[in-house]
């Protein structure tokens, strides 16, 4: 494309509106046209920015994670943004289909901008305009989410059925209804959770004395049993005798450990061997969870925990991310790992180990201590 011809294109983006002749043609030399084919990456999420892109012709598709953002025709731009800010590439961009792009420096871009505020103000506009449209997509986005939640919480009405079963004491049916009443009131939880969320209300912890032991023992007759990435494992728990009862959420951490498991499960071959060790050290609770996979790359472990980063093709990156948060802001513990393509990897779990002061009168009655 001539220089003269790439004058005229410009002239049709809004951001260039203000220049004159003279600056879009100086502007139109320092251009370099950029082809990409379809499936081409042409800025990648992480990526330092140096320049931003016209799109002449085709189609670029902007996505983070797996979540399509946008999809771009002519003629638009996309990595503006680093025009004022030098940080790195917040999303990455494809091409959907043959495409022609002008690639504007953008440190030279600034050159022609400081010496026009009008320019400068006009662009400033047009980025806060962006934005503003952004933030309507995402808000319209988040509405839709809340509906569902909302909806979601009615259809649980039909689910009280379950507690007019009748079932013979010791049955089989009558451990299966137990488990699924329960897994309705941790769902239910959770939903009215996500609608506090929305509100911004603050939903007070219940906390309460509570037995690991029990809890893995009901994740083993659960959990274990019927998630389809745990049920052909072989998981071994071993949690110390001399672990009583202390002061914890049972939702929280069996939403820890679930997500700590299926990780495992989904990192061993069929069959495989999971482990899952609890002992208290130092006023702490430790869980460990231990896989036999092939380890973590120290690039994977420095974004794992990371919303939406995944390693998989049919992941989400929510589960590392929800056990962090949960472990750290709502446990007030500690989440890390160690792993070698030897040994696989483990994650270990630090809560604070808080008992009952009822609890701790009954141990040192036992024990002797006053």
């Amino acid at each position: 494309m001539l220089a003269e011809d790439r004058s005229e294109t410009l002239r049709k983006v809004d951001i260039f509106s203000s220049f004159s002749d003279e600056e879009l043609e100086i502007l139109a030399r320092s251009t370099a046209e950029v082809c990409c084919q379809p499936g081409d990456i042409l800025l990648t999420e992480g990526e330092e920015a140096d320049s931003f892109f016209v799109l002449l012709e085709g189609k670029l598709e902007v996505f983070k994670g797996k979540r399509v953002l946008s999809t771009l025709t002519p003629i638009d731009y996309v990595g503006e943004m680093a025009v004022i800010d030098a940080k790195p590439r917040s999303a990455t961009v494809k091409a959907c289909a043959a495409s022609l792009l002008l690639r504007v420096p953008a440190e030279f871009f600034q050159k022609l901008l400081v010496n026009k505020p009008q320019s400068l103000l006009l662009f400033m506009k047009i980025l806060s305009r962006r934005v503003r449209q952004d933030n309507e997509v995402i808000a319209h986005e988040f509405e839709q989410i809340n509906m569902l939640v909302h909806d979601m919480k009615n259809l649980f009405s039909v689910f009280f059925f379950l507690d007019s079963f009748q079932c013979e004491k010791g049955s089989i049916q009558e451990k299966h209804v137990h488990f699924m009443k329960m897994a309705r009131n941790h769902l239910m939880a959770l939903v009215n959770q996500a609608l506090a969320n929305v509100k911004k209300l603050v939903v007070p912890e219940r906390l309460s004395s509570n037995s690991l032991q029990t809890l893995l023992d009901e994740m083993r007759e659960s959990d274990f049993v019927t998630h389809p990435e745990l049920k052909d494992k072989k998981i071994i728990v071993d949690v110390a005798n001399d672990l009583p009862e202390f002061t914890f959420s049972k939702l929280h951490i069996r939403r820890v450990l679930l997500n700590l498991l299926i990780n495992a499960a989904q990192a061993s071959e069929a069959a495989g061997k999971i482990e899952l060790t609890a002992f208290q050290s130092d006023r702490q609770v430790f869980i460990t969870v231990k896989d036999q996979g092939c380890g973590i790359s120290d690039a994977v472990g420095r974004k794992m925990f990371e919303s939406h980063y995944t390693t998989k093709s049919d992941g989400n990156g929510l589960g590392l991310s929800s056990c962090k948060q949960i472990v750290e802001q709502k446990c007030g513990g500690k989440i890390t790992y160690t792993s070698s393509p030897e040994e696989g990897t483990i994650f270990t779990v630090s809560l604070p180990f808080c008992v009952r002061e009822s609890a701790l009168a009954d141990q040192e009655m036992l024990t002797g201590i006053h």
